[in-house]
């Protein structure tokens, strides 16, 4: 299975990505949350060529919102570094690290609701690439997390002997990965 997320400029379909983090798991392996952070894959966008040659959009809500992020957070996916790759390479590297594992275009792809699906689609299609996955490979966290342990607002606490909450950096698409996955395998029923 893997997890993705984005972060973005906006919350419609043809919004700058800015940054992307996939994250692979197997369930039966019971990974920690050190595992799945040093296992991942995490691209960084430029997101000035998306907005002159792309044409992708910004929203200027979502601007002020990256704002009023904490300082480090802004600087793994806002603030422009020169490691930044194109939409293309950007997809490139993600298809990269899902080819690493065996039959990776049928394993189940979670991400927390249905924008990062739209938003990478989008992106890819605009750049003439194939899809990350298959659009029926998609699932949702956040029902998957309140049908299994009866929550209603998409998390639960997560039972795991090394796992710190505290240690989780919001807004950071590989540890936004890392904790879905965690909640999805270990959560604890309310």
């Amino acid at each position: 299975m893997f997890v993705f997320d984005v972060e973005t400029l906006g919350v419609e379909s043809n919004a700058v990505v800015l940054s992307a983090a996939l994250v692979h798991f197997d369930p039966e392996q019971r990974p920690d949350y050190q595992t799945m952070l040093d296992g991942a894959c995490f691209v960084k966008f430029k997101a000035k060529d998306q907005i002159e040659r792309l044409k992708r959009t910004v929203d200027i809500g979502t601007l002020e919102w990256w704002k009023n992020q904490h300082e480090y957070t802004r600087s793994v996916s806002f603030d422009p570094s020169g490691d930044d790759v194109t939409a293309e390479e950007g997809i490139t590297l993600l298809h990269n690290y899902m080819n690493k594992f065996p039959n990776a275009n049928k394993q189940t792809m979670w991400a927390r609701g249905s924008l990062d699906q739209l938003v990478i689609d989008s992106l890819a299609v605009k750049v003439g690439m194939q899809q990350i996955t298959g659009y029926n490979m998609w699932r949702d966290v956040r029902t998957a997390v309140d049908i299994l342990y009866g929550t209603t607002n998409g998390y639960v606490e997560v039972e795991h002997p090394t796992f710190r909450r505290h240690e989780v950096i919001k807004h950071h698409p590989v540890h936004d990965c890392a904790l879905d996955a965690m909640q999805l395998m270990y959560g604890k029923q309310v």
